[in-house]
C-alpha cells in the first residue's frame, strides 16, 4: 500500500509542476494550438554529482517533469557530472564539445563569455531573471555590456557558525564580543576571504554592482589603511594565542579547537559536517559586526549565486536552442528552486522562497539570505577579477607573519592597489 501511495504521489508532483511550467513559469510555453509536430534532439547537462545521485535524483526529476510540460519535443537526455566550481575549465578547454546546458558559479561568466560558451538571454527569459531574484543576484549574472548571462539558482557566500556553549545570539552579533568570549578562526587565508575587513571598511570591487571595470577595485585611501590597521591589531590577537589565522576551517569547529567560524552552507551536513559534529550546540547566524577605532563596521563578504547557463554551440538542430534556454529556465523556476531545497537542501536565489515557511524555520537558510542582503558585495564576474584574488591573500598573509606593520602599512596597501588595478585603470 506504501509503495502504491508513493506512486501516486510522484505522478501527481510531477503533473503538477507540468501545469505550474506550462502557466507560470516563463520561457516554457507549449507548442502552438495546431502545430502538431514533435522536434526530437540530444540534449547534454551538466550539474554537480549530488543532483544526480541514483537515490536521489533531483536532474531526472526535474526533466520528467519538464517532458510532461512539453510535449512538443522527444529529448534524449545525457545527463554528466560537472561542478560548478569545474564549469569554466571545462567549457572554455572545448565550447563545442561542453554540454548544451550547464550550472557555474557567477565568478567564472566574464571568461565564459569570452570563450564564446554562455548566451545572452533575451524575452521572456530575460524577464524571468529579472522578476525572480533580487537586485544583487541580478547584478552577479549581469556582464559589462549590460547583458544577463545566466539564471541564479543558490547564492555563494559565507557567514558564521559557533558553539551555543560558549556564545549566546547576542555574543554573535559582534566580532569583537565573540574575540573577547572565547578562540575564532579568522578567514584571511584565501583570496575569496582576505578582503572582508577592507570591503568592511568601505571598499569596492568594480562598483557597487561589480561589473564597473572602469572604477576598478578600491581598497585605497584612508578606508584601506584603516582596514589594514585592523587586521594588524587581529594579527596581534592570533601571535598571542587569542585568535586563529585560517580559512573555512570547519574541522577546527568540529574538534573544538575553536569556538567559531566562517563558512557557507557546504560545512554544514552530511556525516563529516558541522550539524553531525555539534548537533543541538551548532549555532548559525549571519556575519557579525566589528567595532574598530571607536567606529563600527560591518565584517563583509564577498557574495555571488551558482546559476544555470546555456551553451550557444548547441549545433544546428531547428529548435533546439530554445529548448535548452527553456529547460535552463525551468531548472531555475521557484517550483525546481523549491524542490532541489526538499531534496538536497541547497539554499535558494529566487526571492520569493525567502518567504517559504520551511525555509523561513531554518536557521542555515536564514543566515545565508540574511548575510547575501546584508553584509556582501557582488563578487564581481569581470575577466579583470583575476587580478584580485593572490595581491589581497598575499597582503592578508604578510600582516599575519609580521612582514607588514605600523611602520610600512601604507605603502603596502598602495603596492596592493597598483598589482590589482594593473589592468582595470
Amino acid at each position: 500500500m506504501k509503495k502504491i501511495l508513493a506512486l501516486v504521489l510522484a505522478v501527481l508532483m510531477v503533473l503538477s509542476m507540468a501545469a505550474c511550467a506550462s502557466t507560470q513559469t516563463p520561457g516554457t510555453t507549449t507548442a502552438p494550438s495546431g502545430d502538431n509536430t514533435v522536434k526530437e534532439f540530444t540534449i547534454r547537462v551538466w550539474t554537480p554529482a549530488e543532483d544526480q545521485a541514483a537515490d536521489n535524483n533531483w536532474l531526472d526529476k526535474m526533466e520528467k517533469a519538464f517532458e510532461a510540460a512539453h510535449r512538443e519535443y522527444k529529448i534524449q537526455w545525457v545527463n554528466e557530472s560537472c561542478s560548478e566550481g569545474d564549469a569554466k575549465t571545462n567549457v572554455v578547454t572545448d565550447v563545442t564539445d561542453s554540454a548544451d546546458v550547464y550550472m557555474f558559479a557567477n565568478d567564472q561568466m566574464g571568461e565564459l563569455i569570452t570563450a564564446g560558451g554562455l548566451s545572452r538571454l533575451g524575452g521572456s527569459f530575460l524577464e524571468q531573471v529579472k522578476n525572480d531574484n533580487t537586485e544583487f543576484s541580478i547584478n552577479t549574472v549581469t556582464h559589462t555590456d549590460g547583458g544577463i548571462y545566466g539564471f541564479p539558482v543558490t547564492n555563494n557566500v559565507w557567514f558564521t557558525y559557533y558553539d551555543k556553549t560558549v556564545y549566546t545570539e547576542e555574543d554573535v552579533k559582534s566580532l569583537n564580543t565573540m574575540l573577547e568570549k572565547g578562540m575564532v578562526v579568522l578567514p584571511m587565508n584565501d583570496g575569496w576571504n582576505a578582503g572582508w575587513a577592507f570591503l568592511g571598511c568601505g571598499g569596492s570591487v568594480f562598483g557597487a554592482a561589480g561589473n564597473d571595470a572602469d572604477a576598478g577595485i578600491d581598497f585605497g585611501g584612508e578606508k584601506g589603511y584603516k582596514a589594514a590597521r585592523y587586521m594588524i591589531e587581529l594579527a596581534g590577537l592570533v601571535n598571542s594565542g587569542k585568535a586563529i589565522f585560517g580559512g573555512m576551517d570547519a574541522g577546527k569547529l568540529s574538534d573544538g579547537t575553536a569556538d567559531a567560524i566562517f563558512s557557507g552552507s557546504w560545512s554544514y551536513g552530511g556525516e563529516t559536517g558541522l550539524k553531525a559534529a555539534l548537533g543541538d550546540n551548532l549555532g548559525i547566524a549571519p556575519l557579525p559586526t566589528f567595532t574598530f577605532e571607536g567606529e563600527t563596521y560591518k565584517m563583509t563578504a564577498l557574495g555571488g549565486t551558482k546559476c544555470v547557463g546555456v551553451n550557444p554551440n548547441s549545433g544546428s538542430v531547428s529548435g533546439k536552442q530554445k529548448a535548452c534556454t527553456e529547460f535552463a529556465a525551468f531548472l531555475a523556476s521557484e517550483e525546481a528552486q523549491l524542490e532541489r531545497y526538499n531534496m538536497r537542501s541547497v539554499i535558494p536565489a529566487h526571492k520569493n522562497l525567502a518567504n517559504n515557511e520551511t525555509i523561513k524555520a531554518d536557521p542555515l537558510a536564514v543566515a545565508e539570505i540574511a548575510t547575501m542582503q546584508n553584509n556582501a558585495v557582488v563578487q564581481s564576474a569581470l575577466p579583470e577579477m583575476g587580478k584580485y584574488w593572490d595581491p589581497v591573500k598575499v597582503f592578508a598573509a604578510n600582516i599575519f607573519n609580521g612582514d607588514y606593520n605600523l611602520d610600512n602599512y601604507t605603502q603596502a596597501v598602495d603596492q596592493m592597489m597598483e598589482q590589482m588595478n594593473a589592468d582595470a585603470l
